[in-house]
């Protein structure tokens, strides 16, 4: 199964990078800062410690065929609830006839460190066709730790991956990849969107916090493993 192989309605996301011990941010982004008054565009870079975004994107050329980001709102897209706390957000939308994808990566600028947090705020609807002509490919909406920071191609996020979240069609909870063979989180996909923390305890274990942002319960996933060679450094998002 492809991540990204299909999004049928939007994603919206808020990016937050801590260190552990006393909490500061040491990156953060916002879908409401003044340079993204114009659109959320490739090439733009706001908050503080990470590096330009960079779209790549799949389909979307020919009619009923679908795909791009947008800065959501809660005024324009009334569904948007917990993911925009102040009203906004990061969205991405791919869905239609063809093999859509819309990917947006983005590099920290100092690799995460053990006893950092990355955190993510997500939340998507039920996928579902747009056309009876849809591509028939299983949808997927997530995001990818990995090492490296490159951004050529939109599959590159499963290069240097050492772990890959995210909610798959046909799946009823949350799935996460990583150096463990048990994927199924045991935590039910929602509509009201999730909290998901990634915290590193050693350069190739860390710990899962996933909170459901309607009812505010949380699972705990602890001392799991990391994928990818040993000691290499979590260097981007995507």
């Amino acid at each position: 199964m492809k991540l990204y192989s299909l999004l049928s309605l939007s994603v919206s996301i808020g990016l937050t990078v801590a260190t552990a011990a006393d909490r500061i941010n040491i990156a953060e982004d916002e879908a409401t800062h003044s340079a993204y008054n114009g659109g959320w565009e490739s090439g733009k870079n706001a908050g503080s410690g990470f590096g330009a975004w960079f779209f790549k994107s799949a389909g979307g050329q020919i009619p009923d065929s679908h795909s791009g980001f947008f800065i959501a709102s809660s005024t324009a897209q009334p569904d948007l609830e917990n993911a925009g706390p102040a009203g906004k957000a990061f969205g991405l939308f791919a869905n239609g006839v063809e093999f859509e994808v819309a990917c947006a990566f983005r590099a920290f600028d100092a690799p995460l460190a053990a006893g950092d947090s990355f955190s993510l705020l997500m939340e998507c609807g039920e996928f579902a066709r747009k056309f009876d002509h849809d591509d028939p490919r299983p949808g997927v909406v997530g995001f990818s730790l990995r090492t490296g920071t490159s951004a050529e191609a939109w599959d590159e996020f499963q290069t240097g991956a050492r772990l890959q979240f995210g909610f798959y069609q046909g799946e009823g909870n949350y799935q996460v990849f990583d150096g463990e063979p048990d994927h199924d989180t045991g935590v039910p996909f929602t509509t009201g969107g999730i909290s998901v923390t990634v915290t590193l305890v050693t350069p190739d274990t860390y710990n899962l916090e996933i909170t459901n942002l309607d009812t505010k319960e949380t699972k705990k996933l602890e001392g799991r493993k990391l994928a990818g060679d040993p000691g290499v450094p979590i260097e981007s998002v995507e």
